[in-house]
């Protein structure tokens, strides 16, 4: 079974939380029980190529991404987590990833200001590149705010390519804090999206939250050991009765193994 793991953040390389240690742990593990896992990362400019042994992938060169009216080429690098078999992708682009800081200036711990393009370059780069791979995921396990816009690409912009037809699609949620809120509608226009999708109806109030848009076009929701009724609102607006899936990293590995097993079927 094919699993792409779609997150911000993974240890050694780049951490904002806890999920960072989780994904240490569990894609590998899950790797070792016989499924075979893609991570695809940003590549933030304070990952040291050198120091992480970075080497890019030549047969994946030349993927653009669409961005607004812009048009956005990408290398892809890749790396082996320190003492497992587990490699990660690294989306490189220097216009959005190469500064220090993740989502965040170090120094005032304030948003980017040009996060939208960060965020709608990262989430389609994930699927240009899956399908640069020819790889065809089983599941899609998007994790948190920064993953968000990837089930709605998959439900709309990207629904008709052959490669994501039987592929599911998993939203995981770790923290009870939401920080994937943008004051515009900004983003959405950003990612292209067919012109019968009314970017007015996945608004509120002209806002935009990932979060709510990744519960609203996912599959299946998860949520992890510090979540506990923070999120109820969206999930019956929604209609969603997530899966806890709650427990040390080795008893969430077990758990993830039966889950993906009895939703891909």
């Amino acid at each position: 079974m094919k699993i792409l793991y779609a997150a911000a953040e993974i240890s050694p390389f780049a951490r904002m939380t806890y999920t960072a240690d989780l994904l240490r742990f569990l894609p590998a593990s899950l790797q070792d029980k016989g499924f075979e896992i893609r991570i695809l990362l940003p590549k933030y400019g304070s990952i040291n190529d050198r120091r992480n042994r970075l080497h890019e992938v030549i047969r994946l060169s030349g993927i653009e991404v669409e961005v607004g009216d812009n048009i956005e080429s990408m290398k892809i690098k890749v790396a082996s987590i320190p003492n497992a078999k587990l490699q990660v992708y690294f989306l490189d682009n220097d216009t959005y990833f190469k500064r220090k800081g993740l989502f965040k200036k170090p120094n005032t711990d304030e948003f980017f200001p040009d996060n939208d393009e960060r965020l709608a370059f990262y989430n389609k780069g994930v699927l240009e590149t899956v399908m640069k791979l020819g790889w065809e995921p089983d599941i899609i396990h998007c994790h948190d705010w920064p993953a968000g816009l990837i089930p709605l690409l998959v439900k709309t912009k990207y629904k008709n390519e052959e490669i994501f037809k039987n592929t599911k699609i998993i939203y995981n949620l770790h923290h009870p804090e939401n920080e994937g809120q943008a004051d515009t509608a900004k983003i959405l226009e950003l990612l292209g999206l067919p012109d019968d999708i009314n970017i007015n109806e996945l608004t509120d109030n002209g806002k935009v939250d990932l979060l709510r848009l990744g519960l609203k076009y996912s599959d299946h929701v998860v949520t992890g050991n510090y979540l506990r009724d923070e999120f109820d609102d969206a999930f019956k607006e929604f209609g969603i009765t997530p899966d806890q899936i709650q427990g040390s990293p080795e008893d969430v590995s077990e758990k993830f193994a039966e889950y993906y097993n009895k939703i891909v079927k």
